[in-house]
């Protein structure tokens, strides 16, 4: 049997090291339309600020795909996918047929249609290829403006500041990691980041970015303005459809997939930043690695089922740890409790009765439990213990 998985991210290694892991004899080809093997996306961002090399951010090198019988084709793209034929061409011509094809194709970063945003020196952070322009561009610019207050635009300001441009975070909302943190956890968090030398304009809106003089001027809708010698946008990300343009796989925000990570053609399966489960388009890293592993079993013959993922993150922003996970929107329904102390702030929240939600920030040394208790679903006896 030979499996095609289009795509090398963190879905589709995960797919293909759980295909070989139920069985060896089945043939994998990989394609890949990125000139570098499999690479941990979420540390570009290290990259960029240049603590680490591009080979350090390299997980899987070209030996373990020869190791493990892996045709990796790269870089190349997929031009059309016939699901009569059980076919992909790709743009050098070739054709490869296949018994099982897993979609893995990912996401592109999303840049709103504002007036000016083709300009040069307006960038978008997803790839090495994007953080190589970036480190380009920067090495004569004093400033620069983080259109997008997420996780990726804070820690894309951090890394711009350790570059030595003096960075403004642009955000819409009116707090900062609006998916991850409230308002109290975000104030916090704000003046922690000021502290580090990052600036911050919200809520605004762009609408336009006019070059000047060697610069940018970045105008917003309330007729204020800031001009920065860069500019970057993190305004989320799209999936890549286009390269299901005619095969009559059906899609909404995603490619729709049911818990057997199937598509509603016989034989496709898709999995990561690209598919759309239970209308959720989750877009993070743990998820499209849980979603790999039950599609790359599925289409090896193992009947795995996948029962969604718990929205979460653990990270440090700017060396600041931070833990989010499940609904932080608090409503009539929902009670909080919460414990603040210098440097940390740490809020869960409870709904009928369970573990809906929770942020730590500053000490995420309770995050697996937390997540543990999510998982499981069960009634909390005593929530005001969790914080």
């Amino acid at each position: 049997m030979k499996i095609i998985i289009i795509g090398n991210g963190a879905a589709g290694i995960a797919a293909a090291e759980s295909v070989k892991k139920k069985d060896t004899s089945i043939s994998i080809t990989m394609i890949s339309n990125e000139k570098h093997p499999h690479y941990s996306r979420p540390r570009v961002i290290e990259f960029l600020s240049g603590k680490v090399t591009r080979e350090q951010i390299i997980i899987r090198k070209k030996e373990f795909y020869d190791t493990n019988g892996i045709n990796l084709l790269y870089p190349v793209s997929v031009k059309r996918i016939d699901v009569v034929a059980k076919t992909v061409d790709l743009d050098n011509g070739s054709v490869e047929k296949y018994d099982k094809l897993i979609i893995a194709a990912g996401a592109y970063s999303f840049i709103p249609p504002v007036e000016g945003s083709k300009n040069p020196g307006v960038f978008a952070l997803r790839t090495i290829d994007d953080a190589e322009s970036i480190m380009g561009y920067s090495k004569d610019k004093k400033t620069a403006a983080v259109i997008g207050g997420g996780l990726l635009g804070i820690e894309a300001a951090i890394s711009l500041t350790a570059r030595g441009l003096q960075t403004t975070v642009v955000e819409f909302f009116d707090r900062l990691l609006p998916r991850q943190l409230d308002k109290d956890g975000a104030a916090i968090l704000r003046a922690m980041l000021e502290t580090k030398g990052l600036k911050f304009m919200l809520p605004k809106t762009a609408v336009s970015i006019a070059p000047s003089g060697d610069s940018l001027t970045v105008n917003f809708k309330d007729n204020t303005s800031l001009t920065a010698g860069l500019v970057m946008f993190s305004s989320g990300i799209r999936c890549n459809l286009k390269i299901i343009d005619g095969t009559g796989i059906a899609s909404d925000k995603g490619i729709k997939i049911n818990n057997f990570m199937e598509t509603n053609i016989p034989d496709v399966y898709a999995c990561g930043d690209i598919t759309e489960y239970n209308g959720m388009n989750y877009g993070i890293w743990p998820a499209a690695r849980e979603q790999g592993t039950a599609a790359g079993l599925n289409a090896a013959g193992e009947k795995t089922e996948y029962k969604g993922s718990v929205m979460s993150a653990k990270l440090k922003v700017a060396g600041i740890d931070l833990g989010s996970m499940g609904n932080i929107e608090a409503d009539a329904q929902t009670k909080t409790f919460t414990k603040q102390s210098e440097g940390i702030f740490k809020r869960v929240f409870i709904k009928d009765g369970k573990l809906s939600g929770a942020i730590l920030l500053g000490d995420t040394a309770d995050y697996q439990k937390l997540q543990e208790i999510m998982k499981k679903g069960g009634t909390v006896a005593n929530p005001e213990e969790l914080v």
